[in-house]
């Protein structure tokens, strides 16, 4: 993707949304190499502090990425992520991902991903940074 001019950019990421069944986080496991029994083991899980299967978090995490591909057409060249992750999500739930423009910040969106109860499992923030920006840091390095 070419590069981007922060005055241009859309006040808000476009929305991502997904269910994550068993089924979805059984095909994450297999993409990502997480057989990890608490995403994928009922019995397992119901013996933890969870008490239930929960989604990988970087699951969650690529719904951001997705959003922000639908926003911008595709991964902008110049782009830097900080997450944290908050609470896991129990499989099963319907999730969104998306993000805001934040004021008096030049290309950086709060980003999250949450239930559509609004109740957060990520947040943090999505830095696009102009081309000739990244480059002189690149230098001053």
């Amino acid at each position: 993707m070419g590069t981007l001019e922060t005055a241009a950019l859309p006040r808000e990421l476009a929305i991502a949304e997904m269910m994550t069944g068993p089924d979805m986080v059984a095909r994450y496991a297999a993409l990502t190499a997480d057989f990890n029994p608490i995403h994928l083991d009922p019995d397992f899980a119901a013996k933890t502090s969870f008490g239930h299967p929960i989604v990988h978090g970087t699951l969650g995490l690529n719904l951001v990425i997705e959003a922000i591909e639908r926003t911008f057409g595709g991964i902008p060249e110049r782009l830097a992520l900080d997450t944290r992750f908050i609470r896991p999500l129990p499989v099963g739930s319907s999730i969104r991902a998306g993000g805001v423009l934040r004021e008096g910040a030049a290309g950086t969106y709060d980003i999250f991903v949450e239930t559509m109860a609004g109740e957060r499992a990520v947040e943090g923030t999505c830095t696009v940074i102009p081309a000739a920006e990244h480059c002189s840091k690149g230098r001053d390095a």
